[in-house]
């Protein structure tokens, strides 16, 4: 009896050293996050790198691709373990493959005017600290590019088995016509204390292009939050993105949104997608008066964007939905889009394309030549 509670008193000082090394263990981490939280300012003005050497067409025609790369580490053979599945990172020889797979995917696209990419990594254990930015740089020698981060976190501590460590991350535009403008827009809207520690910090770029006439053309790259305990910050962001679309709008610029908007269009009809594909929601969708008349959602109903990464991708299994497309204002024609099917090689994401033309009457109001139907369909022309 008495050697029992011996080792009763034992264990139970043990349990209690375990316990307190990691309210320590944790403690040190919050403070450590938080002496170098990431705090980006309200505006912020972004730097313009490379070389692109081309002026805007004449006949008003532009070309835009849009892809969110999940960092080069989310092929199809990967599951991610904060969308239910076992992974953190995959295994180097995957990621070689996927990070080659993708650089090339986007030099045979070099003919597009102008890239929105998303999930970028310049320097995260996620992707073995590579610069994926400067090898973007490298293999589209003729763009302008600009970077903006939305992913600064010193140390994320989960899975605790094995964690994600630091994150450095963000978007890319790619323009071959130098922008005059570019921007960072925060979008302010973050998890609470201490969660908010370790999560991004969703923002736009604001980019600006003189085009022939006079007039100017505002590109947003988006990137919303994601996961369905970030429901409500899509909500709050996706007002903010709208206001600087309607703002810019009514300046009487052309104006073009894009990106992952982490949730459906709308319109969106799951039933349409493509049979031999799984299919799922994501909400809450966009609601259909979400812009005024004459805006355009423009995407492809029949074919998926995203795929879930609770498993590795199996065609007809995994689910799918759409959550990339764009967003497009009256005083632009939209010539023709296309979702790129590259069967989730290299990203739990498929590009999108869009080619729009700007009207002769840029008049903001009263447009009697948009399409009343706001969600186009798809037209098949290769980009």
């Amino acid at each position: 009896m008495i050697k029992f509670k011996k080792i009763l008193r034992i264990s139970l000082r043990i349990i209690l050293v375990i316990i307190l090394a990691l309210v320590l263990l944790l403690g040190g981490i919050i403070i450590y996050n938080s002496l170098n939280y990431y705090h980006p300012v309200q505006k912020e003005k972004l730097s313009v790198t490379g070389k692109g050497f081309f002026k805007a067409s004449e006949d008003s025609m532009v070309t835009i691709f849009s892809w969110n790369m999940g960092y080069c580490a989310l092929g199809k053979d990967m599951d991610f373990f904060y969308d239910g599945g076992k992974t953190v990172r995959p295994p180097q020889e995957y990621f070689q493959k996927y990070l080659s797979g993708a650089l090339n995917f986007l030099a045979k696209y070099d003919t597009v005017d102008m890239m929105m990419l998303q999930e970028v990594d310049t320097s995260a254990k996620r992707s073995y600290y590579t610069n994926e930015a400067k090898l973007i740089d490298q293999f589209l020698p003729y763009y302008y590019k600009i970077f903006a981060k939305n992913y600064d976190v010193r140390f994320v501590p989960v899975p605790f088995t094995s964690p994600m460590g630091s994150v450095i991350s963000g978007l890319m535009t790619l323009s071959k016509i130098k922008p005059y403008e570019a921007y960072r827009y925060p979008y302010h809207a973050s998890f609470d204390w201490p969660k908010s520690l370790f999560m991004l910090n969703r923002c736009m770029i604001y980019t600006k292009f003189k085009l022939p006439g006079g007039k100017d053309l505002v590109l947003l790259n988006t990137h919303n939050s994601a996961f369905d305990d970030a429901a409500e910050l899509r909500e709050v962001e996706c007002y903010i993105l709208k206001a600087v679309m309607l703002d810019e709008y009514e300046r009487g610029n052309y104006v073009v949104a894009g990106g992952d908007w982490n949730r459906n269009p709308p319109g969106f009809d799951m039933k349409k997608l493509n049979s031999k594909e799984g299919r799922k929601t994501t909400e809450p969708m966009l609601e259909k008066n979400f812009l005024p008349d004459g805006w355009k959602w423009v995407y492809d109903p029949t074919i998926p964007t995203n795929r879930d990464v609770a498993e590795a991708y199996k065609k007809g299994t995994t689910k799918t939905t759409i959550i990339d497309y764009f967003a497009v204002s009256p005083n632009l024609d939209v010539v023709d889009y296309k979702t790129i099917q590259s069967g989730f090689e290299n990203s739990d994401h498929q590009p999108v394309f869009i080619r729009v033309k700007m009207k002769a009457d840029t008049t903001a109001k009263n447009d009697d030549d948009h399409v009343k139907d706001k969600t186009l369909h798809k037209k098949k022309q290769k980009p």
